[in-house]
């Protein structure tokens, strides 16, 4: 029988399509995009504004709205850390300890950081 995979918050399969799309950049035509001294650095660095536009075509975005990280922790510390630092007049932040760790950490830190953090508990339903 076939295990079922029930963590896809950790890594998920990617669709057939965007691979097929992404193929050459993981074969042929890879590079760094903060390297621009070189062919290889210029022309990823010309894919990954490719991809914003797309991105920010398809959300209604601006292009310099859609920021692209490397997964949830950095994500979750960008999307946090800027919030609170966008509002530095509100200094209570409400979460629950539920979280992902990544996030509570987040809080933690700002907590440290001055801030007045609130944990709230969840019943035996998670409520």
């Amino acid at each position: 029988m076939k295990p079922i995979y029930l963590d896809h918050a950790a890594t998920t399969p990617v669709d057939g399509r965007v691979f097929e799309a992404m193929r050459s950049y993981f074969c042929e035509a890879f590079g760094n995009p903060s390297s621009s001294g070189h062919a290889y650095g210029c022309a990823a660095a010309a894919a990954v504004e490719g991809g914003r536009a797309q991105v920010a075509a398809l959300l209604g975005a601006k292009e310099r709205e859609i920021i692209f990280t490397s997964g949830a922790t950095e994500s979750n510390n960008l999307a946090i850390k800027g919030l609170a630092r966008t509002h530095p007049e509100r200094r209570h932040l409400i979460t629950q300890v539920t979280e992902h760790p990544s996030v509570i950490d987040v809080y933690h830190s700002l907590g440290k950081s001055g801030w007045e953090v609130t944990f709230l508990n969840v019943g035996p339903t998670g409520r």
